[in-house]
């Protein structure tokens, strides 16, 4: 891949020092992998500079940036860099390995708050497909018996505009005619993230990590991120002129894996589609993160992840439904200016024989008695989504809920008599999907998509489709 990736292996040599420590530089190599991440190794250090290894080189810091100058010239950033191994061999050579969170190739910098990021540019799974990117035309002359191919990079436009920054879509052409390859074309899509003045690394990766989840909530599979590339401070480019220092991004991520659920159906709305049913979609979803974060997280740890279990998957889905309902909705047993009594009157009914163990126990339970339960908070969702769809989803019916309830509770307790009527493993399997189903299509109405818009967008996904309409297992 020709744009330097998240998870891309890595491996220079050249010199390190800890920032502001110039002066004691020293030679190593650096490797980066998706599994190890960023690993430094430190050899040769002269006996002056040692005296004490923790002194000397890394002073009394446990965390510490170190910046660095390759063979090839280019500079380096290792963010929280710490020491995992630190020894002097018997010839009095020593030798240090340091790990660090964050690794940038292209630029030196103080800390990923610093803000001095004018633009960033991520890539992330299927991106041109998301948006609709078709850069490759074909013409047929049969006459001539030829084909003619015309590869066309996406110019740069905007995507949407929040109130803090612009979305961006552009696309780069790399062309290639090594002996090995003879002649290739490459297009890659890409969406830049341009704020009212510089921001940080973090502000940055947030905001790139937030888009890419909801390219992925919108294409039904979870899109992991591949890159992002950072434009910084100006920097001469050789020729006199100066132009923005272009810094790439090596990061161990969340859910480096993605999810393979049926990734040939088509999106079930396309970023095109998004925009023209809400214009303002991606204000949308900023604003709902810190609500709804929570969800968020449950929802993409569930689709972006295959290596789990399923009853994990199946309780982790349940547990997104259930938080969902809880952040977007007031609704209580009984109202809420009257519970504090009832609640009084709960706690003087408290026998006077019940230890105070068991006082405690009964106290600590009625407290949460106003809240819903989770079958009854099933139900409110179910009934949201039948008003606004106007007819309830066969899938969802009574029989599925209480299902899905009676497996939670045996996972939870694992009771002997839920285990007679808990969903078996295909059973949880096909939950799991039938929840995420449903969170995603509470997630584009809280995106302000209408029922009657989604309806059409599920009915194209064959997968999803199937879920929605039947009962049981879908095969």
């Amino acid at each position: 891949m020709l744009i330097p990736g998240l998870n891309e292996s890595l491996l220079e040599e050249g010199f390190w020092w800890i920032e502001g420590n110039k002066a004691n530089k020293v030679a190593g190599t650096l490797t980066y992998d998706a599994e190890a991440g960023p690993v430094l190794r430190l050899l040769g250090m002269p006996r002056d500079v040692v005296a004490s290894l923790n002194a000397t080189f890394r002073g009394n810091n446990d965390i510490a940036t170190i910046h660095g100058i390759t063979k090839k010239g280019k500079r380096v950033t290792l963010l929280r860099a710490f020491v995992t191994n630190s020894q002097i061999n018997i010839p009095g050579i020593a030798n240090e390995e340091w790990y660090a969170n964050f690794l940038l190739v292209g630029g030196h910098i103080s800390s990923s708050s610093e803000a001095i990021f004018s633009k960033s540019y991520i890539r992330f799974q299927d991106i041109e497909r998301w948006l609709e990117h078709k850069p490759f035309k074909n013409s047929v002359d049969r006459d001539e018996q030829s084909v003619t191919i015309v590869a066309e990079r996406p110019r740069e436009a905007s995507f949407a505009k929040h109130d803090d920054f612009e979305v961006t879509t552009v696309g780069t052409l790399h062309t290639n005619n090594d002996p090995e390859t003879r002649f290739t074309i490459d297009v890659y899509s890409q969406m830049g993230i341009a704020p009212a003045a510089p921001q940080s690394l973090d502000w940055h990766l947030e905001r790139a990590t937030r888009l890419q989840e909801l390219a992925a909530l919108c294409a039904g599979y979870y899109l992991p991120l591949l890159s992002l590339e950072l434009r910084g401070p100006e920097e001469e480019n050789g020729g006199g002129q100066t132009r923005p220092s272009q810094v790439h991004l090596y990061a161990r991520m969340q859910h480096p894996e993605g999810d393979k659920w049926r990734k040939q159906d088509a999106p079930i709305v396309s970023g095109p589609e998004l925009m023209s049913f809400n214009p303002n979609a991606v204000q949308v979803w900023f604003d709902q993160h810190e609500l709804l974060g929570p969800v968020m997280a449950l929802f993409f740890t569930i689709t972006g992840q295959r290596q789990i279990f399923t009853n994990i998957r199946f309780i982790l889905a349940i547990q997104a439904l259930e938080v969902f309902h809880r952040r977007t909705s007031e609704e209580v047993v009984m109202t809420e200016s009257d519970f504090p009594s009832f609640y009084d009157e709960l706690v003087k009914s408290i026998p006077s024989t019940a230890s105070e163990r068991m006082r405690e126990r009964l106290k600590g339970t009625y407290q949460f008695v106003n809240e819903l339960s989770l079958n009854q908070r099933l139900k409110a969702i179910i009934k949201h989504v039948t008003d606004e769809f106007g007819t309830r989803p066969p899938a969802f019916n009574k029989a599925f809920l209480k299902n899905l309830v009676d497996t939670r509770n045996y996972y939870t307790h694992f009771s002997k008599e839920l285990a007679k009527v808990k969903l078996d493993g295909a059973g949880m399997h096909w939950a799991s999907r039938r929840i995420i189903l449903l969170l995603t299509v509470l997630f584009l109405m809280r995106l302000g998509i209408s029922a009657n818009d989604i309806a059409p967008l599920l009915n194209r996904h064959r997968e999803f489709a199937k879920l929605w309409a039947t009962e049981g297992s879908p095969v």
